[in-house]
């Protein structure tokens, strides 16, 4: 399978389903955003003890990509197909896309749907040298020396110094459509990924810099109360269909509370089964709250196998979900999670209106 571009952007839903018509069949794509400050590109961080040291660390423990996949299902194939999303060990210069590491598993609908993919931490690949990696540590130290006699130097020590780093590492989305018989095939989708690399700045604060919060010091030998007093999430039944005989929810509704005893500026984030919401900014001038929705759309036909036309109960489904309140530097702060099994209701002779037949139960 060819190489593709990058795609431009976070991969929203609604844009992909307009690129869809016009990309024609193809059994799977994927793609990551190329904007560097985009939450869905990992982000090196390297930093150091002092203000008046060098760069001596890689803070992450792993790379944070959000990958966006679909496909269309080939002729003749006869259910969606089994996802894998890959780390390849080889560099981005190279063709070898054998040796990989698996990262997440899932399925590849017609529909996009975004994957978290966390990959222990690595050095980025060398543009110019195939199969060597080059140090961010050094990157960084090296961009200081250079500014040692400029005034440049104190910019960068107190505010810190960015790059962007493209064809850092590659990924391959991997899936097996079934066939008749037991068969299979196997087709994938290979992408070079971007990284940014901030080197941090070392003259600064050393006290909650990575709280993402603001407030008044507490007094000598006293702990600051956390700014964060309560992450909630409530779920709602939104849209009901009725399949067969019976009246099934498609649609449930996610209610995210956040409440704070000072400012905050950070972000949240709706997770669940397959499923991850667009991300969204938070910038609280003074204590408050603040309510997040997000929608989770349910395939009965995927994970209950329920078909339109059969009596047969349609089996419950155990549905988990976390909504995450992070910092702006994307650290999870704060979470509320809720496990809830949503079943469906059998239409009586006098039928009740979609949304009487629907129920969701909080999960033992």
């Amino acid at each position: 399978m060819k190489m593709r571009h990058l795609m431009t952007g976070l991969l929203m839903t609604a844009f992909m389903n307009g690129m869809a018509g016009a990309a024609g069949a193809d059994p799977i794509q994927i793609g990551v955003s190329t904007n560097p400050n985009s939450y869905g590109v990992a982000e090196i961080r390297v930093d150091g003890p002092t203000a008046d040291s060098v760069y001596t660390e890689v803070r992450n423990e792993t790379l944070d990509y959000i990958v966006s996949v679909r496909g269309d299902r080939p002729n003749k194939a006869t259910g969606d197909g089994d996802l894998e999303i890959q780390f390849l060990k080889a560099s981005p210069l190279d063709n070898d896309i054998m040796q990989t590491y698996v990262f997440v598993h899932g399925d590849v609908t017609d529909d996009w749907k975004n994957y978290k993919v966390s990959i222990p931490y690595v050095d980025p690949w060398s543009r110019t040298i195939v199969n060597d990696r080059y140090s961010p540590i050094k990157l960084c130290n090296d961009n200081l020396a250079i500014r040692k006699k400029d005034d440049r130097r104190e910019a960068m020590l107190k505010k810190g110094l960015s790059f962007e780093a493209d064809d850092a590492y590659k990924i391959r989305g991997y899936v097996r459509y079934p066939f008749k018989n037991g068969g299979s095939k196997d087709y994938w989708d290979v992408i070079k990924v971007p990284v940014k690399i901030t080197c941090m700045p070392l003259d600064r604060p050393r006290v909650r810099t990575q709280s993402g919060t603001t407030g008044v010091d507490p007094k000598p030998g006293q702990k600051m109360k956390p700014t964060i007093s309560e992450v909630a999430l409530r779920i709602e039944p939104a849209q009901i269909e009725q399949m067969g005989k019976f009246l099934c929810p498609t649609q449930l509704k996610l209610y995210g509370r956040l409440e704070t005893i000072r400012e905050f500026t950070g972000k949240s984030i709706f997770v669940g089964p397959y499923y991850l919401s667009p991300i969204t900014e938070i910038a609280m001038t003074k204590a408050g709250n603040r309510n997040m929705t997000g929608t989770y759309k349910i395939d009965w036909d995927k994970m209950g196998g329920l078909t339109t036309g059969t009596s047969a109960e349609p089996k419950k489904q155990l549905l988990s979900f976390k909504f995450n309140v992070s910092n702006k530097d994307g650290k999870v702060l704060d979470s509320a999670e809720k496990s809830i099994e949503v079943s469906c209701k059998k239409i009586k002779s006098n039928a009740p209106t979609a949304g009487d037949g629907m129920t969701t139960a909080p999960a033992n």
